[in-house]
């Protein structure tokens, strides 16, 4: 059972009965130390998306965790994700952010590695080792990680006996295959990701995606310019009323109620799926894309789409997926799409960068990837509308937690809805429908707490 040096123990930090959080958890470097092991070491990560690196050789220099990787695509067409680290001394291999190599040689001594990893020579290694090297060679290869793949998004994974990559995703892929995997061609990513700098604690963005509740206050900004609160005493109107789904895992989405924008666009109750996504196809899609999703979709994750299609999917630890339609997709301000997919990277118990990729479908039109891309970059990029209010809160914890009196503490989630599923519901997961509450939040701090502290 892990203990801090002020002899608290980590399990001690959180509150089941009160459903409270010590928010000591944002600033302790011990724990942070303890979440690099724990979490980071052995979470399933997202790395890169497959666009990125489309032919043999292509290769980009990423972060899990602390922990410095390259994302290569083999002669084969296979993805590896290795430690950026030589076997020999631990020297970098690569400080270039991407490229294409034939093969990693160390700066340092020149041994040279394959795209997979392999170690294949070393400089004078006759003279310098005999025939050890030779007799070495399988114990001598780059540290690999266990790789699996999303929508093109490559995960990785460190431990080796770590659940599959399905097995992690349990019932929360039923939801991400609906909104991401729903056209033939599937997506890619449009030039490389956004990279900022925040100075707060990385759980501060995590446990925030399952949160409907502070939109009304924290995104204003987004009702002054028509995204949201159009009518600013209606929860609905700020979507607050829709459907949370969490799991044990720790993954949360939230889903919007559409059904109410068909009426407007002249569609009965009797119409289809189909007819309804036609009228008004989701975030990047358009009425030709529609016709595939019936190719890949079943009926049931057609209907989710439709009616309650999700808006933001958190994975645990720290990947979400956004898919939306907001104001700035043109220069006279009218509404676009937003897909987006972020991870965030701790650096220190107070800072964390965040990557963010901007994702279309394969065959949209250029017009219509010009508006996703646009969309995306002024709600989600560095200075984008959301993405500011949101850094304010999040900074803005992070400064009060500091302090000796501040970090004593605690966040509060006693805010339940509990287990209410509608009947035309048909995902899985634990589902909360109503007023959005904490309870998709507090399924992730359970599951953070699961994992630190056992």
């Amino acid at each position: 059972m892990p203990r801090l040096k002020d002899g608290t123990l980590v399990r001690d930090l959180f509150n089941h009965d009160k459903r409270e959080v010590q928010l000591r958890v944002h600033h302790d470097a011990e724990i942070f130390e303890l979440e690099m092991e724990r979490i980071f070491a052995k979470s399933w990560l997202p790395v890169a998306h497959e666009s990125e690196i489309p032919n043999p050789g292509d290769f980009v220099r990423r972060y899990m965790g602390q922990d410095s990787c390259l994302v290569v695509r083999g002669d084969d067409g296979r993805i590896s994700v290795l430690l950026n680290a030589c076997s020999h001394r631990g020297m970098a291999l690569c400080r270039e952010e991407k490229g294409r190599a034939a093969n990693f040689k160390c700066p340092y001594h020149g041994w040279a590695f394959s795209k997979e990893g392999r170690f294949m020579a070393a400089p004078f290694e006759k003279q310098m080792y005999g025939d050890q090297l030779r007799r070495d060679a399988d114990d001598l290869g780059l540290v690999t990680a266990k790789t699996g793949m999303l929508a093109g998004m490559i995960f990785a994974n460190w431990d080796h006996d770590a659940e599959s990559f399905q097995d992690y995703l349990g019932d929360f892929a039923w939801y991400l295959q609906a909104a991401l995997e729903r056209t033939n061609r599937g997506l890619e990513v449009v030039g490389p990701p956004q990279r900022h700098i925040m100075r707060a604690n990385w759980k501060l963005l995590a446990e925030q995606l399952a949160d409907g509740y502070h939109a009304r206050a924290l995104h204003q900004s987004a009702g002054d310019m028509g995204t949201l609160g159009h009518n600013p005493n209606d929860p609905a109107s700020w979507g607050l009323i829709g459907i949370n789904v969490s799991t044990p895992g720790g993954h949360t989405l939230r889903c919007i109620d559409m059904r109410l924008a068909y009426n407007f666009e002249g569609l009965s109750a009797e119409s289809t799926a189909e007819q309804r996504l036609t009228a008004i196809p989701p975030p990047g899609a358009n009425p030709e894309m529609v016709k595939e999703f019936g190719q890949n979709l079943s009926d049931g994750q057609i209907a989710l789409i439709a009616d309650t299609p999700p808006l933001v999917m958190g994975l645990f630890p720290g990947t979400d997926f956004f898919t939306l339609m907001s104001v700035s997709g043109s220069e006279d301000g009218s509404h676009g799409p937003v897909m987006v997919a972020r991870t965030w990277i701790p650096r220190a118990p107070d800072l964390f960068e965040m990557l963010t990729w901007i994702l279309v479908e394969k065959d949209a039109p250029e017009e219509l990837r010009e508006k996703t891309k646009r969309t995306t970059v002024r709600n989600f990029g560095i200075s984008g509308y959301i993405e500011q209010d949101d850094a304010e809160a999040w900074q803005g914890i992070q400064k009060s937690v500091q302090g000796p009196i501040g970090r004593k503490l605690t966040g509060k989630y006693q805010a339940q809805v509990g287990i209410v599923k509608p009947d035309d519901f048909h995902g899985g997961g634990d589902v909360h429908a109503g007023f959005s509450r904490d309870d998709a939040q507090w399924a992730w701090w359970k599951r953070y707490a699961e994992v630190m502290s056992n």
